[in-house]
């Protein structure tokens, strides 16, 4: 269990990462106002403070949450869909299912279905290390792998001789690539068409893809204060977007056209999405609350229990650091 400085973040300021930056256009990496900074993990109970420093010459407002989801996924309305639905109700996803955006289409396929849950292995000139994904759903007559937990570089590098190869024996060439990212399911909200996931790509001070392992979870396999540097091992996150990124043949640099759902195992249709938001005014125990130039404030006694994540955002640099102790818990 860690004690101490159990999480920082810097708005704005503090790097982040994912699998698909490119390294030449940013090779720092990139920033952003808001971050899930802190993620209590499995079978674990979390008690601190969070302390916020304001240095940036001017007042800053601050939002800071505690929610169990990373994204909140605002389906568009159902006379948008395609095919069209009467109300929200129509679709339908279960929690700690996996849900995603991401797909590609094939051609060339030789007649044998890829199955989900399984491994694809994906072969080309230009790649190198592990290509592979975990195959969701396998729409045969649009030829439409939908995946998660992609490995390697492949989904951004496509060419004509992209193999794609499914332990079952399915194969196929890759043609276009739809480029999003994946998470688990924490709640459907039928009423308002609101999806809300865990990201699979989140690293902070766990990786949320390890949700069922608990001892491949955190992002240091030393207890104690050993668990405690997170900036320095670096945060990534491909956080859900309204669009995802195409790449074929005639958009090797990746063009922007609206996202897409689909759930596991479900021949239930693509659900097309409206937006995104990453917390909720309902989560929030601040809001838009004004720290002046070279001030510190205090959340004392806030208390987390498994898989909530502290979110933070601010209009300006404002430094955040979470400060406390994690226990172990019991679950029956």
């Amino acid at each position: 269990m860690a004690n101490g400085v159990l999480a920082s973040y810097q708005s704005a300021t503090t790097r982040y990462s994912n699998a698909y930056v490119d390294q030449s256009n940013n090779p720092n990496g990139l920033v952003r106002a808001d971050f899930p900074m802190y993620t209590t993990p499995s079978a674990t109970l979390t008690s601190g403070s969070l302390r916020m420093m304001n240095t940036t010459g001017a007042t800053a407002t601050v939002d800071v949450a505690i929610q169990d989801y990373t994204e909140q996924i605002q389906f568009a309305a159902p006379g948008s869909q395609s095919p069209t639905v009467s109300t929200f109700s129509n679709f339908s996803f279960v929690p700690n299912e996996e849900v995603t955006s991401s797909y590609v289409i094939i051609t060339s396929h030789n007649g044998t279905a890829y199955v989900p849950g399984e491994i694809v292995t994906i072969t080309g000139s230009g790649l190198n290390g592990t290509n592979q994904a975990k195959v969701v759903a396998w729409d045969a007559a649009n030829l439409k792998i939908w995946y998660v937990l992609p490995e390697g570089s492949w989904p951004v590098s496509v060419q004509s001789n992209l193999t794609i190869t499914g332990a079952g024996g399915g194969s196929g060439t890759v043609t276009d690539s739809y480029v999003g990212t994946s998470g688990r399911v924490i709640f459907y909200d039928r009423l308002q068409g609101q999806l809300l996931i865990q990201n699979d790509s989140l690293f902070n001070n766990v990786k949320s893809k390890y949700y069922t392992e608990p001892t491949l979870q955190r992002m240091s396999g030393i207890g104690g204060a050993g668990q405690l540097s997170v900036s320095s091992r670096a945060y990534e996150w491909n956080p859900a977007l309204s669009t995802v990124t195409l790449y074929n043949s005639g958009n090797t640099s990746g063009t922007q056209v609206t996202a897409e759902w689909k759930q596991i195992n479900s021949p239930s249709p693509e659900v097309i999405i409206a937006g995104v938001s990453y917390s909720n005014d309902q989560n929030k125990i601040l809001k838009s609350y004004p720290i002046p130039n070279n001030s510190e404030v205090s959340l004392t006694g806030l208390v987390l229990e498994q898989w909530q994540n502290l979110y933070v955002n601010a209009s300006a640099g404002v430094a955040f650091n979470f400060i406390g102790f994690e226990e172990t818990v019991t679950i029956t």
